[in-house]
């Protein structure tokens, strides 16, 4: 992938083992190595999907599950997200009533996560520190569906 040679990143990522992921050419990539599964402490890059993206603030939402470790949203450094086009709803409450569609009224998966950029935090020593509770970089790929 170019955006990892642009950031002088090793052509080497940890994939959600989503069936959404599975319909793209990730062969077509010859120099890129992947392993689909859990997040792990020495992986650099993740790439996931995306349970929905919000228009009104830029935020992703990424709801868990088999398909979606949550690992994957926090432990690498880099977080390649792609996102359908058909994907992208307007305000929050666009996502429960999806969420609420997917899964049934009363249930839920066990974790939703709102992502809005790499965190950050300016507690040690008033230094603005990125990567705080989670990678330090994302990348968000639109793809028509």
């Amino acid at each position: 992938m170019s955006y990892l040679a642009r950031s002088n990143l090793a052509a080497r990522a940890v994939m959600a083992p989503s069936p959404q992921l599975a319909d793209y050419d990730w062969a077509g990539q010859k120099m890129l190595s992947l392993r689909r599964g859990r997040g792990e402490a020495a992986d650099q890059v993740s790439i996931t999907g995306a349970f929905a993206g919000i228009a009104e603030t830029g935020t992703l939402v990424m709801a868990s599950g088999p398909e979606h470790p949550v690992t994957l949203n926090l432990l690498p450094d880099t977080h390649i997200v792609v996102l359908r086009e058909d994907d992208i709803v307007g305000g929050y409450e666009d996502v429960w009533v999806r969420l609420r569609q997917r899964y049934g009224k009363d249930r839920m998966p066990r974790t939703i996560n709102t992502l809005t950029g790499p965190s950050r935090t300016g507690d040690i020593e008033q230094t603005i520190e990125l990567g705080a509770h989670g990678p330090r970089r994302m990348h968000i790929v639109v793809v028509r569906a």
